[in-house]
């Protein structure tokens, strides 16, 4: 009976650790940005996407392609990249939000590469923002963006 509650104890936890392993479909970074935070990156990977670090920040990637590619901005250059949009001629706004941490502006412009969808995106709590930019169509780098979280650690 002894042996029987051990194989059953052993198999049970192989179960939960194995269940533990398929839950988390998840790829984080912590970067040290130059405003002095420490900024955790995490993208929800269930559709397909990774994370990699860049020379100045980072990439979503969907198999080949980088999807987003972002990099940190201070509150100065923060500002600087909002005022821009306001001021650009040719600019769609396409929302303004604050969720999960974040406030964040989505616009797209018709740019040399073709049309951009961009993020601009400062995170509550830090003195940090991120600037992300695709030039995928619209509704690929939205959905690809609301797979990435970030948090001050």
């Amino acid at each position: 009976m002894y042996k029987f509650k051990t194989i059953a104890a052993v198999m049970l936890f192989f179960v939960c650790l194995l269940t533990g392993c398929s839950s988390s479909l998840t790829m984080s970074l912590v970067f040290s940005v130059e405003t002095g935070d420490q900024i955790k990156v995490t993208v929800d990977c269930s559709e397909g996407l990774k994370l990699k670090q860049t020379s100045n920040g980072f990439a979503v990637t969907k198999g080949e392609n980088d999807v987003i590619q972002a990099f940190f901005v201070g509150e100065a250059m923060y500002q600087q990249y909002l005022d821009a949009v306001a001021a650009q001629e040719g600019v769609t706004v396409n929302q303004e939000s604050s969720e999960n941490g974040i406030t964040y502006l989505s616009y797209s412009y018709e740019g040399e590469a073709g049309t951009e969808n961009n993020f601009i995106v400062w995170i509550d709590g830090a003195s940090t923002g991120v600037v992300a930019g695709s030039l995928s169509d619209l509704e690929t780098a939205t959905k690809v963006f609301h797979c990435i979280s970030f948090s001050k650690e």
